[in-house]
């Protein structure tokens, strides 16, 4: 895991993003090139696509256009094709490119009377693309305005791209689905570093949520320190939200609000379909079975599971498919903590943080 410190304006964040994680630029310059082959092999021209992403970042979504901005300037990339990479998996998923298996995630959210001790946690198994495995961050941030955050992410990628949790106690992560409502808006990873900067709790997460143009294609689950928990199913034309002031949430590769859950599209393969609906079942026999029970141990080997079918939580490598679990995170919202396991959750060495900010 690559620890950086970022702080000040978007652009200088993303610059001081840049200079700490030098020593990797080969390895997200290979991460890139994986993404461009892919991209290559579209057809048709998916230039006016791209070109209509950017102009909408730019004029609403600021401080990611500005921190893509700050990597690319740092590390010596063409402004053209740092644009792209960014852009690359709504790019796929709008012509049906990308496979679900790839980028997938599993995410729960419990409180009182499901935990424990009656404190709140969020908890994710990241699903991604192996090469990202040696680019992963966790970056302490300090803007120049708004709430600080630790959160998990990807080298030379923008934003909060994966999960976090900012000093109010806030914790959010996200999931990828495979949706056809999808359109110019803020990305999942633009969407969770305003929030995280923004708001103090879920009822305002869930206001600004609902007062902005999305992208679509994912899902993020929110819990924050009062033990509030919601998701919201994130779609451009409409999204879909859950919220609740206890119990628990699961959400993992496929829509399940009236609004979405008929634009989900199924792309696994034979052999894994049925895995999102699978895993998300099993989560949630878990819950339910664990009530009053479920804390950050319980939860951590939750995400270590191995069950021998499609309900498999930590993922391996496998024939046919670029990835694996390559992270798994546990939020404590009302303590502000963090645990964490980088590789796959079962042979993870786990780090267990309260020195967040």
């Amino acid at each position: 895991m690559i620890e950086l410190e970022v702080e000040g304006s978007y652009y200088a964040m993303g610059r001081e993003h840049a200079r700490q994680v030098q020593a990797q630029r080969l390895k997200i310059l290979e991460a890139i090139a994986a993404r461009q082959a892919e991209l290559d092999r579209i057809e048709g021209d998916a230039t006016p696509r791209l070109r209509e992403l950017a102009a909408f970042l730019a004029e609403f979504g600021h401080p990611t256009w500005e921190m893509m901005r700050g990597i690319a300037d740092g590390l010596g990339l063409e402004w053209a094709l740092m644009q792209r990479y960014t852009f690359s998996a709504y790019l796929l998923d709008a012509h049906r490119a990308t496979a679900a298996p790839q980028e997938g995630c599993t995410t729960f959210a419990a409180s009182a009377p499901a935990t424990r001790d009656g404190a709140p946690l969020l908890a994710k198994n990241r699903d991604y693309r192996r090469d990202h495995l040696a680019l992963q961050t966790l970056t302490r941030s300090r803007p120049a305005h708004g709430y600080r955050s630790v959160h998990l992410g990807s080298a030379g990628s923008p934003g909060v791209f994966s999960s976090g949790m900012n000093e109010r106690g806030l914790a959010v992560a996200d999931t990828h689905v495979l949706s056809r409502d999808l359109g110019p808006g803020l990305p999942r990873y633009a969407l969770m570093l305003d929030l995280l900067e923004r708001c103090p709790d879920v009822p305002a997460a869930l206001d600004y949520l609902r007062g902005v143009t999305h992208m679509g294609g994912g899902t993020m689950i929110l819990a924050d320190a009062e033990g509030h928990l919601a998701v919201c199913e994130s779609g451009h034309r409409s999204s879909g939200y859950i919220a609740r002031s206890d119990g628990w949430l699961v959400s993992t590769n496929h829509f399940t609000t009236a609004g979405l859950r008929e634009q989900w599209i199924e792309s696994d393969p034979p052999e894994f379909r049925g895995n999102s609906q699978a895993r998300r079942a099993y989560v949630e026999q878990a819950l339910a079975r664990a009530a009053g029970e479920v804390d950050a141990g319980w939860a951590q080997a939750l995400l270590s599971d191995h069950q021998t079918g499609l309900d498999c939580l930590c993922r391996h490598e496998r024939p046919g498919s670029t990835a694996e679990t390559i992270l798994a995170t546990v939020f404590l919202p009302h303590s502000r903590q963090l645990l964490f396991g980088a590789g796959t959750p079962c042979a993870a060495e786990w780090v267990h943080t309260t020195n967040l900010w």
